[in-house]
């Protein structure tokens, strides 16, 4: 690795030298970088010179940040459990309990995250420890979202936005971070304009501060909600911008996203091979880095594109691989829109029984998860499919049940 590649955009070539020459004594955060960097923890240059607490906490919290920022799950739990062994005062465990929290989010057990998340907000409230409230009810709310408590969610994040501006942190990261997942949350209950006007509020505050992480995280939601209200030329620009942006500094998890939604956007517009071009990537990157789940993703696109071709054949194989690792890995969200694939497969090869199957199988998973708009798409997408065959009572019965699902919000715990 060169000197320039070390030292990157926070540190300079010509203190990389002066390093290496002994000639200067680096703070706990540059070695934090470039440890980093070099796929090290700091312990591999501190070897066992003893630190004070403060140091040792100081450097696991910036350590806890840097693996927030790979979304490295497994580290960050591991940083936060060394912590959590140490002695530490009410708002220092709380800290290191939202990290732990972080990485229960972040691994999919939604329960250990809300019982870490807890246990913090029982140490500190907003007037002790503002940004370690505010963080840990940021968590809290992602968890909610993640299990279809969209209100919830929705509370959890408007607590930890006026918590920041109660007590004026200035802490951007979090604060962009905050802007953008209830931007996201927004969007989840179809309030678009207000959606748009968070996401526009974190894209101006990362770009003040030249955060491109999260300019672009508020890109990509830019572009979501463009494409829930129907502007699909204006989704793909702004989805390219972020996808150039994930791809400089090399953030894999949502470059995969990107290159997801631009897949989903071109199929909509009949772009078929643009659409596989963009899935194929995604799958290929998701592959590389051993992703089963996101690899079964982009799968359930490249299923929807043979189909949008109309080549079931290719697309069931597909979709069917795709929901049985979606369910082995607990996503089922994305599981329920694999069976849907399946159904649409099934009914489009002739195997009327298999369809009937696969559809009612979907609609039930995005019950069970409290996804009524999908349980709304999917029945009217059924009832189209019953219709062709004749089977008129049972397509009446099927578009009821899309018209009572239409626009119902999830409810609350």
């Amino acid at each position: 690795m060169s000197q320039a590649q070390l030292a990157g955009e926070e540190l300079t070539k010509g203190f990389i030298s002066q390093l290496e020459s002994g000639s200067v004594r680096p703070s706990i955060r540059s070695l934090q970088l470039i440890a980093s960097r070099l796929g090290k923890s700091l312990d591999y240059f501190l070897g066992d010179e003893p630190l004070s607490l403060q140091k040792r906490l100081e450097f696991l919290d910036l350590a806890a940040q840097a693996a927030l920022e790979r979304s490295d799950w497994t580290e960050l739990r591991r940083i936060g459990d060394e912590a959590l062994r140490l002695d530490l005062q009410p708002e220092q465990r709380a800290s290191f309990l939202r990290w732990c929290a972080q990485a229960s989010v972040g691994s999919g057990d939604n329960e250990a995250a809300f019982e870490l998340a807890d246990e913090a907000l029982r140490l500190v409230d907003r007037a002790s420890a503002p940004a370690v409230h505010a963080g840990t009810l940021l968590v809290k709310g992602i968890a909610y979202g993640n299990i279809g408590q969209i209100f919830a969610s929705s509370e959890a994040f408007e607590a930890a936005l006026d918590t920041l501006d109660a007590h004026e942190i200035l802490d951007v990261r979090l604060r962009s971070r905050v802007l953008v997942n209830l931007a996201t949350t927004y969007r989840r209950l179809n309030r678009t304009a207000k959606a748009i006007q968070y996401y526009e509020s974190a894209l101006a505050l990362a770009n003040r501060h030249s955060d491109m992480r999260n300019v672009a995280r508020s890109l990509t939601g830019i572009a979501v909600s463009l494409y829930d209200s129907g502007e699909l030329d204006g989704a793909i620009a702004n989805y390219r911008r972020a996808l150039e942006l994930f791809r400089r500094i090399e953030d894999q998890r949502f470059e995969q996203l990107v290159l997801l939604s631009l897949a989903t956007l071109h199929t909509h517009q009949d772009k078929l091979d643009e659409a596989e071009s963009f899935a194929r990537a995604c799958r290929d990157r998701a592959t590389a880095a051993g992703d089963t789940r996101f690899t079964a993703i982009a799968d359930t696109e490249l299923a929807r594109v043979a189909l949008a071709r109309g080549d079931a054949k290719t697309a069931l194989p597909l979709a069917q691989d795709a929901e049985r690792h979606l369910g082995e890995a607990g996503d089922v969200y994305q599981q329920a829109g694999a069976r849907r694939l399946v159904g649409a497969a099934l009914h489009a090869l002739g195997d009327h029984a298999g369809s009937d199957a696969a559809y009612d199988g979907a609609i039930e998973l995005a019950r069970g998860i409290e996804m009524f708009p999908s349980v709304s798409e999917y029945a009217s997408e059924y009832a189209q499919k019953l219709r062709e065959r004749g089977d008129y009572e049972r397509a009446f019965q099927y578009l009821e049940l899309a018209r009572k699902n239409a626009g119902h919000a999830p409810s609350l715990l």
